[in-house]
């Protein structure tokens, strides 16, 4: 067996004759099968890292989609709270107008009731003397 041995040849368990030693035939083989484990595992992992980026595009499609959405509701709102603003100047403006316009009204009222009473006296005098 030695014979064989050192002409490269070699028996295995099942007694046949290998070109190659049992036992490096066997870390081959288990190598070989490690290499098909790794490259299904690679390939599971590929799939998943493929899958994550799908995942995080989609989902930062939908962030950014609710960001703009947000960014307009809140340019809305600005919007919406200067209008508010304008319209109080308005009414503030006509509450303004209708005080002046109240006082202006109660002065001429005091003095056509002032104009009243001196030709009611008036009258009445003129009345008295005839």
């Amino acid at each position: 067996m030695e014979e064989l041995n050192k002409a490269g040849l070699y028996i295995d368990e099942i007694y046949r004759l290998r070109v190659q030693d049992p036992a490096i035939a066997n870390e081959t083989i288990e190598l070989r099968q490690e290499c098909l484990d790794y490259s299904r595992n690679l390939q599971a992992f590929k799939k998943l890292c493929e899958d994550f980026y799908k995942i995080a595009y989609d989902f930062s499609k939908v962030v950014e989609s609710e960001k703009l959405r947000a960014i307009g509701t809140q340019n809305q709102l600005k919007t919406m709270a200067k209008q508010r603003q304008a319209e109080q100047q308005v009414y503030q403006s006509q509450i303004l107008e209708q005080t002046v316009e109240l006082e202006r009204l109660k002065s001429e009222y005091q003095y056509l009731q002032r104009i009243e009473s001196e030709q009611q006296e008036i009258i009445n005098n003129f009345l008295m003397n005839q």
